[in-house]
């Protein structure tokens, strides 16, 4: 087991040392959070996901789930809570250990029933859960692999010492990232039924796709640099 857990944390610290694949953990964070924080919302003040007939598999097994009343609204604030922690960088080892749940959960589902392409897109919502919690594997070593505590804490004492924090480039990348999600989660709202007005959406998905382009112009052009870190 400990060889598992020795290859998985060597490809954490590879996958820390690549400048573009640390944009694209935060890409994949942002997209987790567009996606789910508000359709959580929807559940959580107790609103039908969809409009589907009851007539149809897919149609009947949500109407089971929103008559579950406290159920309904448990799922919302899980969605939410986990959206918001991935984006937290003090939590989004939380978060992605919850995304990784709510994904398996939900992808199950998705093969289970006549959900036709769906199950393509949560799977790969599944596949971005799992690189997360790759990501922040140092976490979770010891919840999943046993190891005597002297041994563990000098590994641990290893792995914070070499172990890549990346960062963006400077204040205007940040921006972008910002931007982009604000926009989207805005976006998205929309598309869950949030009021705005005329031709807001064209303008937030205007701002979700320059971001986007700046996101990848960015990460091709600037290293990562890195901060130490005791955590």
């Amino acid at each position: 087991m400990n060889r598992i857990s020795d290859l998985i944390q060597n490809i954490q610290i590879w996958i820390r040392s690549k400048p573009l694949l640390y944009r694209f953990t935060l890409g994949t964070r942002s997209l987790l959070a567009i996606g789910f924080i508000p359709t959580g919302m929807v559940k959580l003040l107790g609103y039908r996901f969809t409009n589907m007939s009851v007539e149809s598999e897919v149609g009947a097994f949500f109407e089971i789930l929103y008559q579950g009343g406290p159920y309904w609204k448990f799922l919302g604030l899980t969605q939410v809570l986990a959206g918001i922690f991935v984006l937290i960088p003090a939590t989004s080892a939380i978060g992605a250990l919850l995304f990784l749940g709510i994904m398996m959960n939900i992808f199950f589902i998705t093969i289970s029933y006549n959900f036709a392409l769906t199950p393509i897109i949560t799977f790969l919502m599944l596949l971005g859960s799992i690189w997360l919690v790759i990501w922040d594997f140092n976490h979770f070593r010891d919840l999943l692999f046993q190891k005597e505590f002297n041994d563990r804490n000098r590994k641990n004492s290893s792995i914070v010492s070499i172990l890549p924090q990346p960062s963006l480039a400077n204040r205007f990348e940040k921006t972008i990232y910002t931007a982009g999600t604000v926009s989207g989660l805005m976006f998205f709202s929309m598309l869950r039924g949030l009021d705005m007005p005329a031709g807001t959406g064209y303008v937030l998905f205007s701002i979700c796709i320059f971001c986007f382009l700046a996101a990848i112009i960015f990460g091709i052009r600037y290293g990562t640099p890195y901060r130490d870190s005791k955590t």
